[in-house]
């Protein structure tokens, strides 16, 4: 009687388990870098956001207070201080820009000189 080479059903039973557990694992990893993906893609929609939102401000007069308004669905909110400079021939603003949409907020803050009196 010859014996017959092969797997036993504990083999394979192992061996399916083993290649369970591995592609769970791979699984989770794909679904973390979606996730990761996604955050980087808000991120960057913030940051452009915020980019536009700054140039067009530094096109305008800049005036101490508060602004608000919409950009491509993202809600806006602009405050605007003046800073004490070293010089009375410069007038410098702290631009405060927080950005909103869909629970997730993003804030920028830069500072802006202008020639005193001539706020453009």
């Amino acid at each position: 009687m010859t014996r017959q080479r092969g797997f036993t059903l504990l083999e394979m039973l192992a061996a399916i388990t083993l290649l369970v557990v591995a592609s769970s694992i791979l699984l989770g990893a794909f679904a973390q870098s979606s996730r990761a993906l996604v955050q980087v893609q808000n991120s960057d929609r913030h940051n452009a956001a915020a980019r536009s939102l700054m140039d067009d401000f530094d096109l305008g007069e800049l005036a101490v207070g508060q602004q608000r308004g919409s950009w491509q669905g993202i809600e806006w909110v602009l405050d605007v201080d003046q800073v004490p400079a070293a010089t009375s021939r410069l007038a410098l603003y702290q631009l405060d820009l927080t950005l909103s949409d869909n629970g997730r907020t993003s804030r920028y803050s830069t500072l802006r000189a202008r020639v005193a009196g001539a706020n453009k």
